[in-house]
């Protein structure tokens, strides 16, 4: 009897431990996939956020987890860099904690647990599990570390309702205990101890529980004393027999107790596990539901227990779920586990992980023949539909990355052709322009020189079109009246309709204006116009809306993100076939059409996206097959009114003999502004060489009145140029030119002193304006 009684307390030391384990596991697992999520708080550090940005953000990331009271992100030096602890962290270093050095020289997704430590945020007694952060590389970028709640464990153990003596410990797997909980006894403790030990499944913890030989004996000892005692008497005091029976039916009472007790235990395991516990007959109704699988698909105990497993599962995973039960009750496996989707009562999917075994099969009358009528499973259900909508958000936004670095590499190779385009095109321009002032009015030649320089206007305008493309064209923005300037495009594009398309026309954002250009407006509109025009061959409603509307926070679209601030929304729609879900995904992909060969260039919808994302907006794509396409663009919009406007002038500025300094690579394009800047009375001297200009300024820093001068050259730039120039004689106008210019290259020109940037193919309006600008001060005096 007594080594029944150790066997017996060794059984239920070892299931309890094992469901605390398995309790364990699951905590942690959600403390796991809170720390996956903080981990992404390193990237909002490197971009700015606020301190107190980063504290909310945490702290909005520990709802709903009791089991941590700390959440913390530390750089690859051990600097805390984010915690939800209202304290100023910033000085606390933690490069010296075993659990830092550990992560540090570890590889891929490690896990680390530490020693009982004190918070060095508010010195209170904890313990942390930290994870690794690491680049794509594989580079380690730092630790996203939760300091755990011990009370929350302890609290745990102790609604266990453990007997007297009884103790429960945390283990990292060194043996190093991290927390305990002992079960006051009031008997002293011996020295002989039972205890079996089981690890927390995806960690290095164990759970350990003990307890002492003196109180497991206890009742044996009794037992034993009464025997000894009754076989001693029984001879001599018959009385004694009735007195010993009862002692006995007490002793019974108290295994009673003890059976009871163990119930009440197992029973607070399954009300309190976190993830659903269910207990069924194969193919039939569920006996038993823990309160988590009623919440995690919103049905009573008393409704599931009129539901068989297929009632609540998706149509789709019936089968599966079919097969997978079969496999348990012929015996092909012991257990299974799969995913499976659950219909929750309001309608909507959740996706879980579930598990399920045999346990034991029950004999009906017809027993006899050795045949089971029914079997019993119990299974296990984690919800795991948040996890795998994580999952997917992560793979679109990879994607979305991809597709970004393809663009930027298609644009910077598009900049590069148009940057080299633009200095032949002005020699061409520049030529035939002079050729013109020469050539008489009639005279053929001078027809020819003409469509010429319009040819070359075209190119210019194709130019114009790659670097937008390369989302570089936008140099210098100017006020734009929204309105006036869509109802001239689509009056421009109801003249291409055919007779079959109706035009729906709503603008109402006569009040809105936005920094760009007028042109790249015509752009969007001409071809989401187009696109959709080609997508009603059989005819239907083309609808226009422009409208200014108010996002109160930011907002992720299906192609680009916005911020908090006013926009105004174009909208086009048509009534069409739609776009299939395989080619949405790549319409603005450069050179990406479905049109025949000759029909389109698949440049349109990527000129479109180059210029949303220059001016910070974003685009928002609805479609379904057969039933037409909506594209919002969104755009940022300014209150201030539009710039005049400033009418052309009939002649030209011209100079007074002032010494222009001339720099460019190009000796055509040098020849030829010898020849204006002579022709708009100034004294040009040209440099094909950056380091030859500035050679002679250096020899006579006062000979030279203003500088005009190449940007990309390839010994000394134009930014570099302007540079030196400042250092030498400040006062000096500097007048840069580029063929792939942008607002980055405006920005550096206006902290280098640089007067303006004039965009290639100059003309000679532009020389002599600009030239203008320089003298002015100058001549006012």
């Amino acid at each position: 009897m007594r080594n029944v009684t150790l066997a017996d307390n060794e059984r239920e030391l070892s299931s309890i431990s094992s469901a605390i384990a398995e309790q364990t596991a699951q905590s942690l697992q959600g403390v796991e996939l809170l720390l996956r999520r903080a981990a992404v708080l390193t990237d909002v550090e490197r971009v700015g956020t606020s301190s107190s940005t980063s504290t909310e953000f945490l702290r909005g990331q520990m709802g709903g987890v009791p089991q941590v009271r700390e959440l913390t992100v530390a750089d690859a030096s051990g600097k805390l860099i984010a915690s939800s602890a209202a304290a100023d962290g910033s000085a606390i270093n933690i490069a010296a904690r075993p659990y830092f050095q550990y992560l540090e020289h570890a590889k891929g997704d490690a896990i680390a647990i530490s020693e009982p430590i004190t918070s060095m945020v508010d010195g209170k007694p904890t313990f942390a599990i930290a994870i690794r952060l690491e680049s794509d590389s594989g580079r380690f970028e730092g630790v996203a570390i939760a300091l755990i709640e011990e009370d929350y464990f302890r609290n745990f153990y102790r609604e266990v309702d453990l007997q007297p003596g009884t103790q429960i410990r945390l283990l990292r797997t060194n043996g190093e205990p991290i927390i305990a909980y002992l079960q006051p006894a009031s008997a002293p403790m011996g020295k002989r101890i039972q205890s079996v030990t089981h690890l927390v499944h995806g960690f290095p913890l164990a759970i350990q529980a003990l307890r002492n030989e003196s109180f497991v004996l206890a009742d044996w000892r009794a037992f034993a004393i009464n025997v000894l005692v009754r076989t001693a008497l029984i001879a001599t005091v018959i009385a004694m027999l009735a007195f010993l029976l009862i002692k006995l039916l007490r002793s019974l009472q108290g295994v009673i107790e003890q059976l009871r007790s163990s119930e009440q235990r197992w029973r607070a395991v399954f009300e309190h596990a976190p993830v659903g516990v269910l207990v069924l007959h194969a193919h039939s109704n569920y006996l038993m539901a823990n309160p988590a699988f009623e919440r995690m698909l919103g049905y009573s105990r008393e409704e599931l227990a009129r539901l068989r497993a297929i009632d609540i599962t998706h149509p789709d995973d019936i089968e599966v779920t079919k097969s997978n039960i079969d496999d348990l009750v012929t015996g092909r496996c012991d257990s299974v586990r799969f995913q499976k989707r659950y219909l929750h009562r309001d309608g909507h999917v959740v996706w879980t992980d579930m598990s399920i075994a045999r346990v034991f099969a029950i004999y009906g009358p017809a027993a006899q023949s050795g045949r089971p009528t029914e079997h019993m499973l119990i299974a296990t259900a984690e919800d795991i539909t948040q996890r795998l909508d994580d999952e997917d958000r992560r793979r679109r936004l990879e994607d979305q990355l991809r597709q970004s670095q393809k663009l930027e590499a298609l644009g910077t190779f598009a900049g590069g052709v148009a940057h080299d385009f633009n200095n032949i095109l002005g020699a061409i321009l520049g030529y035939g322009e002079r050729a013109l002032s020469v050539l008489g009015e009639g005279t053929p030649e001078r027809r020819y020189v003409d469509q010429m320089t319009r040819a070359g206007d075209r190119a210019r305008l194709l130019v114009e079109r790659i670097l937008t493309f390369s989302r570089s064209g936008m140099t210098a923005r100017v006020h734009v009246h929204l309105q006036p300037v869509v109802a001239e495009a689509i009056e421009l594009l109801k003249g291409t309709l055919p007779a079959t398309i109706k035009l729906d026309v709503r603008l109402d954002a006569d009040d809105a204006f936005a920094m760009g250009d007028a042109t790249h407006m015509h752009q969007i509109i001409m071809n989401l116009g187009s696109n959709a025009v080609h997508a009603m061959p059989q005819g239907g409603v083309l609808g226009v809306a422009l409208v200014r509307v108010r996002s109160g926070a930011p907002v992720s679209f299906s192609h680009g993100a916005v911020g908090s601030r006013d926009f105004v929304r174009l909208t086009v729609k048509d009534t069409g076939i739609g776009i299939p879900a395989d080619v949405l995904e790549r319409i603005f992909n450069p050179f990406f059409t479905t049109r025949r060969a000759g029909e389109g260039t698949g440049l349109g919808l990527s000129l479109v996206d180059g210029i949303v994302r220059e001016y910070g907006g974003g685009i928002d794509v609805q479609t379904a097959p057969g039933e037409g396409t909506r594209f919002d663009v969104y755009l940022p919009v300014t209150d201030a009114p539009p710039a005049p406007h400033e009418h052309g002038r009939e002649s030209l500025p011209h100079g007074d003999g002032q010494v222009v300094l001339l720099v460019d690579d190009e000796d055509t394009l040098v020849t030829l502004g010898e020849e204006v800047l002579a022709e708009l009375g100034y004294e040009p001297v040209g440099f094909r060489s950056s380091i030859a200009a500035w050679e002679a300024l250096v020899t006579g820093p006062n000979r030279f009145d203003a500088v005009i001068t190449d940007q990309t050259m390839p010994e000394l730039t134009g930014l570099a140029l302007a540079a030196r120039i400042r250092t030498l004689r400040p006062g000096l106008p500097v007048i840069l030119c580029s063929g792939f210019s942008n607002t980055t290259l405006e920005r550096d020109a206006r902290e280098e002193g640089v007067l303006t940037v004039l965009r290639k193919p100059l003309r000679q309006a532009d020389i002599a304006e600009a030239l203008a600008r320089a003298f002015k001060p100058a001549s006012s005096h």
